[in-house]
């Protein structure tokens, strides 16, 4: 083979590497679904195991000769070859490298969670798997001033995928047009590649797709050693990682922090907004009374939010429903008495789910609303039933128990929302969030299931923990953090889904 062909194949060639379990597969992805690109499948480990550099092109030219056929380039994964990045950048310095690192917590945590068998014994321990970052991180930092090597963070994919896509296929000199990233994002979302939506699967690759997981599986003792160790320390420091795990207590501290108004009841029904300041609306669907945990978690949300002197919404079920009977309506009633007098900026809202006892969430639609009549009369007696206990709801939100937009539904039924109004009660859904998003500069949420946080149309600050994401939100802007502190207890850590836009 001549030299011109070995430097040709080379030069067409992207080598990523990375931490193991730090996203080396899912950059490999992102990239071959590039219509420029091909994925060498196989991992090639040539950098480490190859002592003689000129013997390389020689060996990828078969295989990738014949991917060059209908591509422009080739794209190849392979962590191991972490420590010798540097050799292999300047040897071939027409060649792209990419290293993508990603919060060690987090690598320690896929690591422990993961099945293969790479993954036990030294690698599922702290030191033995930070022994490992530590090595591969440290063959970036001899190559850092490399032109043809760029450094990628996982959360920034992650959670500005349009923009961090945008840089990295810049920097490969690759088409950068916005139809082909989003396309690229709708192959690579981790819903679309796993099938499911952030639920773990220790023997995948992609075992969960989310950020802050070290916030739940690590132990206490190896979240203590990382704030004990000098060089990762500095890691965090220098790679823009957070400290805080990711809590509620955390995010709406670094809200106010920014000066962010949190809408009052009297906010919303007025639609009144500042226009000099992040607006965040905060709510909790309580869908859960049935466990004790449940109703201590509702009353550290109040007691949290009574620090910070900041309003919030909470959104009851009806007192009959199932979720609720753990200690019955009494219970409930006290419940929203004890938070109104923690919080006196609370308000309580009706959580509707009148289509619920009719419709299951796989029943087909029914235009004709069928049981239209009995949701009305369940409806009624639902604000019936908390008005005989002293609880009066100027404001609702629909239960949407992943019905979607079949209908009836709580949400998208007008008949729901018109007797509603009847009874002096305002669908948030329908009659306030709407209006709400044309009277501000800019909208955008935080939603969780389960203790999943789902970020959409947020800035290109990553942290949900951090106050620059919130500083940097044009003014007027309208946020809305939706949780449901009766599915998990509030102090718990919580993880972040894919950021969606």
């Amino acid at each position: 083979m001549s030299n011109n062909l070995s430097q040709n194949i080379m030069e067409q060639m992207i080598f990523i590497t990375g931490f193991a379990r730090g996203g080396t597969s899912w950059l490999r992805d992102c990239i071959g679904c590039h219509p420029d690109v091909a994925i060498l499948p196989k991992e090639r480990t040539i950098f480490r195991d190859i002592e003689n550099y000129d013997d390389i092109p020689e060996l990828l030219e078969p295989e990738v000769s014949k991917l060059l056929q209908e591509s422009k380039y080739v794209v190849n994964k392979a962590p191991a070859n972490a420590p010798f990045i540097a050799k292999a950048s300047k040897f071939f310095e027409n060649t792209k490298f990419l290293f993508i690192i990603r919060d060690p917590r987090d690598v320690l945590t896929s690591h422990q969670r993961g099945t293969k068998s790479w993954m036990k014994g030294k690698n599922s321990t702290v030191e033995g798997c930070m022994e490992k970052v530590e090595k591969y991180f440290n063959g970036f930092e001899l190559a850092k001033n490399q032109k043809n090597l760029k450094l990628i963070r996982y959360e920034d994919l992650h959670q500005n995928f349009l923009e961090t896509m945008n840089d990295i296929l810049e920097f490969l000199n690759l088409n950068t047009s916005t139809k082909i990233i989003k396309n690229i994002y709708k192959e690579v979302n981790f819903k679309a590649q796993t099938s499911r939506a952030n639920k773990e699967n220790q023997n995948s690759a992609k075992r969960k797709g989310v950020v802050g997981d070290w916030g739940i599986c690590l132990t206490n003792e190896d979240k203590d050693w990382f704030k004990g160790s000098k060089y990762f320390q500095n890691f965090f420091l220098n790679n823009n990682y957070d400290f805080r795990e990711i809590t509620y207590e955390n995010i709406v501290l670094a809200m106010k922090s920014t000066g962010a108004n949190f809408l009052s009841e009297k906010n919303l029904l007025n639609l009144e907004i500042d226009f000099e300041s992040l607006n965040v609306v905060a709510q909790h669907d309580i869908d859960y009374l049935n466990k004790d945990f449940c109703f201590e978690s509702v009353l550290k949300t109040a007691e949290i939010e009574s620090e910070l002197q900041i309003a919030a919404e909470y959104n009851f079920l009806p007192l009959d429903d199932s979720r609720y009977s753990h200690k019955g309506k009494e219970s409930t009633i006290a419940l929203i008495h004890e938070v109104q007098k923690i919080n006196p900026r609370a308000f309580i809202g009706l959580h509707v789910n009148a289509c619920e006892r009719f419709y299951s969430y796989d029943a087909p639609d029914d235009p004709e609303g069928k049981y239209l009549p009995e949701i009305i009369d369940y409806l009624i007696q639902q604000v019936n039933d908390y008005r005989d206990n002293g609880i009066e709801f100027s404001i609702a939100t629909s239960h949407g128990y992943t019905r979607g937009k079949k209908v009836p539904n709580n949400r998208d039924t007008p008949e729901i929302s018109k007797k509603l109004k009847e009874y002096g009660i305002l669908l948030f859904d329908t009659e306030i969030r709407e209006k709400l998003k044309d009277i501000s500069s800019y909208q955008c949420a935080i939603t969780d299931v389960g203790g999943i946080l789902k970020p959409k149309r947020l800035g290109s600050d990553i942290s949900l923990v951090n106050e620059n994401l919130y500083k940097n939100m044009p003014k007027g802007t309208f946020l809305r953090f939706l949780t449901h502190p009766g599915n998990y207890h509030v102090s718990k850590p919580s993880v972040v889904a894919m950021r969606t836009f």
